[in-house]
């Protein structure tokens, strides 16, 4: 079985996007008016901040891929 870094890429990146999606609408709730649960806005607040450092992993996943597939073509070539 074949795992493709880029892909592998991308779907750090998109838990990363629903993470932030998740987090923000917490947020949101809370910004309106609902009462939050202990430790709710400190934990949807870390969630994103671990989702930015996922995105950006998932970045230089891509990032890597294509330098490496860059240096490989280079080298047929």
């Amino acid at each position: 079985m074949r795992v493709d870094a880029g892909s592998s890429g991308f779907q750090i990146i998109q838990k990363a996007s629903q993470t932030v999606t998740q987090s923000a609408q917490n947020l949101a709730e809370v910004a309106a008016g609902r009462e939050p649960q202990q430790g709710e806005v400190v934990k949807s607040l870390v969630d994103m901040t671990q989702a930015e450092l996922y995105a950006k992993a998932g970045a230089k996943v891509i990032q890597t891929e294509s330098a490496m597939m860059g240096s490989i073509l280079d080298i047929e070539a």
